[in-house]
Formats: structure tokens, sequence, C-alpha cells
């Protein structure tokens, strides 16, 4: 089988990835009412690219409020698993991790494989950011169990390496490290017709098993890439993977003109290239047959409004000024002469409400949720900065005009546009070729018109979102009286605590009747009712603060937060470890959280009830007695088999095996330990199993296996304090 394919990759941590991306300009939440459900998912689709484009320019709260906005807004759009994907991902790098892998779970309920599996591959990345190891060894070793032929598979051999490499597991990191590179996509076309993003580097993946004989006669063969517009290039193809008969090749394309075989292939947007590879010999018995793939050179587009000078994006424009834009797009680059393209900008406004007539009184600002409306549309012509640059710019003026009945009417040049305080200007351009689809698409980016006074960073922001200025106002007041208050509990002084405490409900109270008039963030509302039931556990209030938790999972079922609570307010009952009743209300509280629907943290309360009911039998048994922990390895046992992918899974069979050991039920441990290596390939705490099973072998009489079990712990595992008794056990045994 003889198959050549063309894969455009972008710099990944491993071996990886599916496409190179520029995303898309920002662009203003649009409603999803209305309209059929490609339409929807079209503007689903599109907020989700603004949203990326902010987070990239460093406007992360916009970004954000964007990306929670989408599934709220576009409930059935299969976009919506895309904007949890890229909330995650941005929630990772902020280190904010619960909340990340709650949206990197959800991501993983869509239809489409590669979301699914980029987003497990985050998951893991999250866990091990976290300095969850073994989490994230389960959930990488999942991606490339479930999703073997996704090129994220080779991210997840590369991680799970990295991971046994740092814990010094070197046989284990060699076998992941192998398996890098892989995982290539079943495409059994021969002729595939595929996108490329211009200036990116293209990678031309053959699979063909004669190379493999060739490189082990120490001979190479080239595959040769040649452009529309007439530059050609060779490349190298090196094998890759297990060796069998895969192989890569690859050249950087740019955009300037570049001579024949230089090691840069020139292209421009809008044109193709085409590979030619010269199969030596064919399956059939032929020689020498050539074989050609094509890809289509595209170019993604960005549009900004920029300063002056072209070097940054703004988020604001003076009336009776120029404002600058600046469009990328090397589609649009067609001769060797500077180019021209075309953009819409158009001014929206908000309806103020209606003061009477005569009156003195200025209109009051319009209300944050209104509509915007359109006050007037104009045509842009923009100009390419050079040949061949891709880069065309062009200019307006937002001409600040009287609407007064009585004002003369006013003719605007050409370029100028009709603007009032506070408008919006909203710039389009129209992409007809980009790697996302093959369907146009809508590039936008938005300004607000600044006047006067208005420029002060104080009246932007009270025009902007006054209610949400407000309630972070009256979140940050309550946090810091929480704070106040936990420092009186602890010197002593329980009234001033209380009191504190006290306010600080007060402040809460108050930004909740404020999130009844007014929409705000989910965060915001969040984050009061965690402080709500951290002021009510000062004033002592534990019955108050589980209602508060459980008022929070009604609202946002799919909440991190209130588990989380609820987890801190059991771990704190624990802590009397030498009473029965307050061990008994920690396992009350960790069964709330096994009761929540969407809970991250059920494995872990699952596994701390099997610690309180061992803690409980030891206080129950008398002096003269054995204690019987059979019921808490019920829990245990539980934790493991509804939990296999947590890393309480192996601390709940580390527990169970112990238990088995102690009552000398040797066959039982042997079964579980031979299940525990089949399910946990990559678990950290593999030395100590492996240590137990020699144990366990040498009390069975069988000494060569233990012997055996030792040798493949030192071997697999050196360094470690298992390796180190496993070294003294296999002196015993072997002198």
């Amino acid at each position: 089988m003889k198959k050549l394919g063309i894969a455009i990759l972008a710099l990944g941590a491993g071996l990886l990835t599916l496409q190179a991306q520029e995303t898309a300009p920002e662009a203003g939440a649009e409603g999803a009412a209305g309209g059929t459900p490609a339409q929807i998912e079209a503007r689903a689709r599109r907020m989700v690219d603004n949203a990326v484009e902010l987070l990239e320019n460093n406007e992360e709260s916009r970004a954000v409020g964007m990306l929670e906005a989408v599934p709220r807004m576009f409930a059935d759009a299969p976009s919506r698993f895309r904007a949890h994907l890229e909330l995650g991902r941005h929630l990772t790098e902020k280190r904010q991790f619960d909340r990340a892998a709650a949206e990197l779970r959800r991501a993983q309920g869509s239809e489409d494989r590669e979301l699914q599996a980029e987003a497990l591959l985050l998951l893991g990345r999250c866990h091990l950011a976290r300095g969850n190891s073994g989490d994230a060894a389960m959930a990488l070793r999942r991606v490339t169990q479930d999703y073997p032929t996704s090129l994220f598979a080779n991210d997840a051999f590369y991680t799970i390496g990295q991971i046994h490499f740092e814990a010094g597991r070197w046989a284990r990191a060699a076998e992941a490290f192998e398996m890098v590179g892989t995982a290539v996509p079943d495409d059994d076309s021969t002729n595939a017709f595929i996108l490329a993003e211009a200036g990116q580097r293209v990678f031309v993946h053959v699979v063909d098993k004669d190379l493999a004989v060739l490189a082990a006669l120490g001979e190479k063969q080239d595959v040769e890439l040649v452009s529309r517009s007439g530059d050609r290039e060779k490349a190298t193809l090196e094998p890759f993977g297990r060796g069998d008969g895969d192989f890569l090749a690859s050249v950087l394309t740019v955009t300037e003109p570049s001579k024949p075989y230089d090691g840069k292939l020139t292209v421009q947007g809008a044109e193709e290239i085409t590979v030619h590879y010269v199969d030596m010999n064919t399956e059939s018995g032929a020689v020498k047959q050539t074989k050609n793939a094509v890809a289509r050179i595209v170019s993604t587009a960005t549009l900004a409004f920029m300063d002056g000078a072209q070097r940054q994006r703004v988020r604001g424009v003076f009336a009776d000024q120029p404002a600058f834009l600046r469009l990328r797009d090397l589609d649009m680059d067609t001769t060797a002469e500077p180019d021209t393209a075309t953009v819409t900008v158009t001014a929206l406004y908000r309806e103020r409400p209606e003061v009477p007539e005569g009156s003195d009184v200025a209109p009051p600002a319009p209300a944050p949720d209104a509509p915007w409306l359109e006050r007037g549309k104009i045509t842009v012509p923009l100009v390419e900065t050079g040949p061949r640059s891709g880069t065309f710019v062009g200019r307006i003026v937002p001409r600040l005009v009287n609407l007064s009945s009585n004002a003369p009417i006013v003719e605007l040049a050409a370029g100028e546009i009709a603007v009032q305080p506070d408008d919006k200007l909203v710039a389009t351009f129209e992409d007809v070729a980009h790697l996302r689809s093959s369907e146009p698409e809508t590039r936008q980016t938005e300004v607000i018109v600044l006047v006067g006074g208005s420029t002060e960073p104080q009246s932007i922001i009270a025009h902007a979102s006054d209610a949400g200025v407000q309630a972070r106002k009256l979140l940050l007041e309550a946090q810091l009286l929480h704070k106040w208050g936990n420092i009186f509990k602890e010197v002593g002084l329980n009234k001033h605590a209380a009191d504190k405490a006290e306010e600080g409900l007060q402040r809460v109270d108050d930004l909740m009747a404020l999130a009844t008039r007014f929409s705000l963030e989910r965060r915001i509302i969040e984050e009061a009712f965690a402080v709500k039931w951290d002021l009510q556990l000062v004033q002592g209030n534990l019955s108050d603060a589980i209602a508060t938790c459980r008022a929070l999972v009604r609202l946002y079922p799919d909440t991190t937060l209130a588990d989380r609570a609820f987890m801190q307010i059991g771990n704190a009952r624990m802590q009397d470890k030498k009473d029965v009743h307050s061990i008994g209300s920690a396992i009350q509280v960790y069964n709330a959280i096994l009761a929540l629907p969407n809970s991250p943290l059920k494995a872990e309360a699952q596994y701390r009830i099997g610690e309180a009911i061992e803690q409980q039998i030891k206080l129950r048994t008398r002096a003269d007695q054995k204690p019987d922990f059979a019921p808490a390895m019920v829990a245990f046992k539980r934790c493991a088999e509804a939990y296999p992918e947590s890393a309480y899974a192996g601390d709940s069979f580390k527990r169970v095996i112990d238990y088995y050991i102690q009552t000398r039920d040797y066959a039982r441990c042997v079964e579980t330990l031979e299940q525990v290596f089949q399910d946990y390939p990559d678990a950290p705490w593999l030395d100590e199993m492996l240590l137990k099973w020699g144990v366990v072998h040498y009390r069975m009489g069988n000494r060569e296996q233990a012997v055996q079990k030792f040798q493949r712990l030192v071997e697999e595992y050196p360094g470690g304090p298992a390796a180190q008794q496993a070294s003294a056990f296999l002196r015993r045994l072997t002198n």
C-alpha cells in the first residue's frame, strides 16, 4: 500500500498537530435567536473565533465573557464545545485548574472526535500543570487508546514519555517516546486535495515500505514541491515513528520572491502547490511511477483598527480624528503590484431614553443591554503596503455631527462617517478563502468612539459596565471582610469576627440584589456564593453554609465551587480524629459531594469516606480486639471501581491490597494486582505495586516469581524507595 499526503503542522509539545491556524478578529456578541441551524452555528463559530482573537491580544475579560456566553446563547450549536475547549485552555494557562478541568470535560461532549481528543489531551496537561502526574498519565493514555489515529495521540505519547522520564522510569519513558509520530489519520486517498496556510511550513507524509529498505542501505529519496506561481523546492524524506515505512519531508513557505531550490518555497494566496514523489517500485511491479498530491494555499484574514503607526490594536478612536484600519490577507495579493481590498464600516448606537423637549437635563445613559442600532455605513478602500506584502491599510474619519432638529445638514466627505459619543464602529471583511472551511466567513473588528472628557478611563469604564464594576467592588469588599473575620477568629476575638462576617454578608446581599436587576457575569455570582459560605463558616453557621452551597448547585449544576467548599468542610470535620460524631458529619458532607450531578471531586470524596470509616473502626475497637476494616475496604474498592481514571483509584487499590495481605487472602491480592497493571500502565505508583506483588509471591512460596518481580522493579523504576527495598529483598533471596 503506497500513499502520499500533505498536512500542515504547527509547533507543539511533540511531533504533531492538525493545521496551522490564525485566529479571527474580534466581534461583538451576537444574539442566537432566529436563523437556520447552519446560520446559528456560523454565528457561534464566529463568536468563538472573535474570543480567541481577543485572548491573543490580551483582552482576557472580554474574551472569557464571550466564551462563557456561547453555550448559553447557542445551546445547540456544535461550536459551543469549542468554546468550552478554548476556555479550558485559557483557564489552564491562568492556573485556574478546577474551572479548566470542568470546561474541558464539557468539551468532550462534542461529536467531533478530533475535538474530543484535543479536550482530553488538554485535560491531561491541566492535571500535569497542577502536579497530578497520575491523573495526567491516565487522561493522556485514554487519548492514545480511544483516538489512536488522531494526531493528538502523538502529543499524548510524548507527554507520557516526559512524565515517566522526569520520574526516572526510563524503560517506560522509552516505550512512550518510541510511539511518538506513529499516529497518522486514516486516509486511503492517493490524491488528497487539502488546504495549507500561506507562510507556514508544509509537511509531506509518505507511506512506502520500500523507503525503509533504502534507508537501511543508507539511501535517501526526495520529494519535489512546485508552486503554481513558478517556484520549486526539493525536500528529503526522513523516517519517523516505528520505522515501518512512514517518512516525512517539509519545506517552509514564504510570500516574498525566492529562487528555486533555495530551501524556501514562494507561494501566494489562492494558488496551489503540487508534490511529486517517484515510487521506485509499486505493488503491481511497475517502476518509477510518479505520484502527486495537491494542496491549495489560502490565507486566513485578520482585520483590526490600529494606531497611527500601525504598531498595535486600539479599542477606541476619537471623533473628528483619523481612524486607521489594517487587513492581512495574502489571498488579496493577486499581482506583482500593490493590490487593493475593500472593507465595510458601520456606525452603531444604543438608543437613549427621551427627555422632555426644552429640558436642560442631559439624556441618561442607555441601558447596558440595549440593542445596537445602525446609524450609518460606508465602504472603505484599502491599499497594499507594498508588492507581495499581503497587508492592506486605509483610514476613515468618524465625524461628530449635531443631531438636533434645528442643526444644519452637514455633507460628509468621502471616507467620513457620522457618529455620536459612545457609538461603536464595526469593520467587516468577507474572507473567501481560509483554513476553517470552504465557506466564506466574515472577519470583524470594533472600536468605541470617544469624545472629549469621555477619554478618561473612569468614564469609559462607567459607561461600559456600571453594574459590573459595582458588583466587583461589592465582591472585593466582601472578600476583604472575610479575611478580617478569619484573622479575628484565629486570635480568639469571636465577636469581632462575627461582626466582620455580618458586614461581608450584607455586601453579598447587595450584590445579589444587583444581580436581579442586571445581567452579571456568572463568575461574579459564583464567587459571591463562595464568599457567602466562607463568611457563614466564620460565624460557625455550618448548616447555612451547606445550604448556600446547595443553592449554588441548583443555580449552576455544573459549578466547580460548591463541591470544593463541601470538601473543605468535610476535611475540617475530619481534623478531630478522636470525635466519632465529627467524623460522622464529615461522611455526610462527603456524601453530599457524591450526590452532586457533575462534581470532579467524587473520587476524592469516596476515598475520604473510606478513610473516615477506617478511623471510626479504630475508635470503636477495644484495645483487646483486632479491628475489622472490611467496611472501609468496601468504600475504597468502590472508589477504585467507580472512578478508575482518578489518581485516588491507585491509593484505593493500595489500601485494598494491603488489607488482603494482612488477611492473607493472597489469591484475591494477585487477581487485583493483575487488574491494576492491565488497567493502569502509566500510574506513578506501579513501583509500590510491584514491590507488594513480589512480597505476595514470596509469602505464597513462589520464590522464583518473587525474584522476577523484584528484578523488574529495579530495572523499570530505579532510584526510588521501592527499588531500594526490592534490591534488599533480592540480596536476601539470591544469596
